[in-house]
């Protein structure tokens, strides 16, 4: 199953390469969510929060390339926040997601291949957030922990 999501996480991360090459980013993140969506949605509720957690781990990443100390700390906060919404609280995961809509409209330098990430992330990663919320309000998806 570790290798399963692995593959989920590494499809994503390609398939967004290739938006980001040929320009459609903004247009292609609407798609591109179907990916970690439908790909996580069936699984056992152990094996869905664990893939949830990487890719949320993944989010986290997008930015931290730059390796600047704020970029840094935010990619340990939201790692943090993966491993909360596991143990704790998967409300967590909405905090994450929906909390990086925001950070992606923090003004910084990106390279020209990536001009439209915010845009194509605020989209991917609000449907993320809004999908991540629907599962835990209606309790489709509960860390074992969680009260």
């Amino acid at each position: 199953m570790g290798l399963y999501i692995l593959a989920l996480v590494q499809l994503t991360s390609f398939a967004v390469g290739i938006g980001a090459s040929a320009g459609l980013l903004i247009w292609g993140a609407p798609l591109l969510v179907l990916i970690p969506i439908v790909g996580l949605h069936f699984l056992q509720p152990n094996e869905c929060r664990a893939g949830w957690s990487l890719f949320t781990v993944w989010l986290g990443s997008t930015y931290a390339v730059a390796a600047t100390t704020t970029e840094i700390l935010v990619f340990v906060l939201i790692t943090a926040l993966a491993v909360g919404a596991y143990y704790r609280s998967t409300w967590l995961f909405v905090v994450a997601w929906l909390g990086h809509v925001i950070w992606d409209f923090t003004p910084r330098e990106l390279p020209e291949l990536l001009t439209d990430l915010p845009i194509a992330c605020m989209i991917f990663d609000g449907i993320i957030g809004l999908y991540l919320g629907w599962m835990t309000w209606t309790g489709r998806m509960k860390a074992p922990l969680s009260k």
